[in-house]
């Protein structure tokens, strides 16, 4: 978990420092070189002669843009003249966007990206020697290359790892482990995806009998770049309730469509002896629980007595029973442990020794005993995955005592989401404030950031109708999408507020507004569009991850441009028709108080004479 955040955070860090550098630079672009160049290049030569290109252009082009300058001016007068029925058509179209995104958007976490990596972690019987793990691992090694051409390298480990082995430590490993680091070639040198070559290696494992469990992780680290993965925590002190419960979810988890790799997080129970001593039989030889537990384990584990060193290498000298003196409870019973007088004592002649199983280990989050059981997502997005999940666990018989969560990559999406959540609002309300200091006004700032809600309905609408999820990526072109889309209602609202000034009625200074800024308004949309296309249809290495980006600024900029369009001429007509009947209201009252004190005044003179 605190991997993923650490990802996520350096990722949202580099793109918002990206983006900060590169406005910042074009601001400065923009108030220095663009003005000298204008001067520069925009006098007017009476000499200058037509290039071809021009005469094409002014001929074919300039008469189709005039034509659509005319158009939209008599839409914008239609529109501002019926100011209630355009906005009710337009909330209309809000309301209706919103529908169709809540029922066909899908969300996910971190799209899932093709980085030519797969790891495997295969496991035998526990018990199982080393030498048959490694024969087992020669025998995958040597199918995969036989069978996937696409694969470049691939190398396995077993065994238990060094103690300073710290990243062979952090992994799961045994005698009966083996772990798979596979490399295929470059995307573009191959059919298969990472994903496609993983679902066809779970096959291969599943038809092999002597495995008992397999975990294959396309892009290396699950919910990270490669596959997504679903958990289900489940939170219990009885052991057996919660393994017998535990089985029941890997059962159902595996009938649902798209999850692969459904495994249980509690290792198997293993066989351990367990010597019961009868302390008064200790007292009565002169020993204690802590010396005959001691003598025991150095009879079976080994007591290092001194070292072996040759050619600057040092050895361990490991003295205990041989193997084969130790394997039995017979061989147990008949350790013989020695009391201060030089006494030899039969472990047998002072306890019992019992075989039971017990777990390797007991996990614990939030000081509870947890049990997981998890499946790796395939083709299918997190929250179709979380919504079958959660018809599963309805039709669970939970225990009383047990608790049932689902976490994962779900867990994952949902911080990140919150945070990101919290940052649109931050973002909203910034831009809300620059433009209210900028225009002196609340209501200007207030029609001009009425066409984001607008952009993300089309950022989601574009993202569902390709079938694209949203994800970490998606969500911050929403926020990107925020500074984006108000600079065309920035560009009419300001030029309609020029025409207002040089003693133009409202209607006329909006329809002449939006026929001047037609031109301005789309260059900038076909500009960011155009610019967005490569990232929404890139086919490169890990282009995956930035499909979303391109998508939700394509989408939002697209449905944004054309609502604001109509919107900001109507709202504007709106507020600006209230605006002056509040101050033709106001001038009225001014004249009738006016006219109030000069009777009142006559009347007071008449008195007087």
């Amino acid at each position: 978990m605190t991997m993923l955040s650490g990802l996520s955070g350096a990722l949202f860090n580099q793109l918002g420092w990206m983006v900060t550098i590169i406005m910042a630079l074009s601001l400065v672009t923009a108030l220095t070189l663009t003005p000298m160049m204008g001067a520069k290049m925009m006098r007017l030569n009476k000499d200058t002669k037509y290039s071809r290109f021009d005469k094409w252009y002014n001929k074919n082009i300039l008469p189709l843009l005039d034509k659509l300058d005319s158009a939209y001016s008599k839409l914008v007068n239609k529109a501002t003249r019926k100011r209630s029925l355009t906005l009710g058509v337009i909330i209309v179209v809000f309301i209706v966007g919103i529908g169709i995104t809540a029922v066909t958007l899908k969300t996910e976490f971190i799209s899932p990206s093709d980085n030519n990596a797969i790891t495997m972690s295969v496991e035998m019987p526990t018990g199982t020697r080393m030498e048959l793990a490694r024969e087992t691992g020669h025998k995958i090694t040597r199918l995969i290359q036989e069978k996937y051409p696409e694969v470049e390298i691939s190398t396995f480990t077993v065994g238990l790892a060094d103690e300073d082995n710290l990243f062979g430590s952090l992994q799961d490993n045994g005698s009966n482990i083996m772990n798979f680091n596979i490399r295929t070639k470059e995307a573009k040198l191959r059919n298969k995806t990472i994903f496609d070559i993983s679902d066809e290696l779970r096959t291969d494992l599943a038809a092999m009998p002597e495995i008992s469990k397999y975990v294959v992780t396309p892009g290396g680290i699950t919910g990270i770049i490669g596959a997504s993965n679903i958990s289900v925590d489940i939170y219990g002190h009885d052991l057996a309730e919660t393994d017998q419960l535990a089985a029941q979810m890997k059962t159902k988890l595996e009938g649902i469509e798209g999850l692969r790799d459904v495994t249980i997080s509690r290792k198997d129970y293993r066989i351990e002896y367990r010597i019961e001593f009868d302390r008064e039989k200790l007292s009565l030889n002169g020993l204690n629980i802590a010396t005959a537990g001691g003598a025991v384990r150095n009879s079976i584990n080994g007591l290092t007595t001194s070292y072996f060193r040759e050619e600057g290498e040092e050895y361990d000298i490991r003295v205990r029973f041989d193997e084969e003196h130790r394997q039995t409870i017979e061989d147990i019973e008949n350790i013989v442990i020695y009391n201060p007088m030089g006494v030899g004592i039969r472990v047998r002649d002072v306890g019992r020794v019992e075989e039971n199983s017990s777990l390797p280990q007991i996990d614990r989050k939030d000081r509870q005993r947890i049990v997981t059981v998890q499946g790796t997502i395939y083709k299918r997005a997190l929250s179709e995955i979380v919504k079958d999940v959660n018809v599963t666990l309805a039709s669970l018989d939970v225990p009383s005592g047990v608790q049932v969560e689902i976490s994962g990559s779900l867990e994952d999406q949902q911080d990140a989401f919150s945070d990101l959540g919290l940052l649109l609002i931050i973002v909203f309300l910034l831009v809300y404030i620059v433009l209210a200091s900028q225009f002196e006004s609340l209501t200007y700032p207030f029609i001009i950031i009425m066409s984001i809600p607008f952009a993300f309905i089309g950022a989601l609408l574009l993202l569902s109708s390709t079938g694209s999820p949203l994800g970490i990526m998606g969500f911050i072109g929403l926020i990107m999408l925020v500074g984006i889309v108000v600079k065309n209602g920035i560009v009419l609202v300001d030029y309609i507020n020029l025409n207002r000034e040089r003693g133009m009625s409202i209607i006329t200074a909006v329809v002449h507004a939006a026929k001047s800024r037609l031109r301005p308004v789309l260059m900038t949309t076909f500009t960011t569009i155009l610019a967005m296309i490569p990232l929404a249809i890139g086919t490169g290495q890990g282009s995956e991850l930035w499909q979303q980006l391109g998508l939700t600024i394509i989408g939002g900029m697209t449905f944004s441009t054309i609502v604001t369009l109509i919107l900001v001429p109507a709202l504007y007509s709106i507020f600006g028709g209230n605006g002056v009947k509040r101050r033709r209201r106001k001038h009225r009252e001014e004249i009738h108080h006016q006219n109030g004190q000069v009777e009142t005044s006559t009347y007071l003179k008449g008195t007087e004479a």
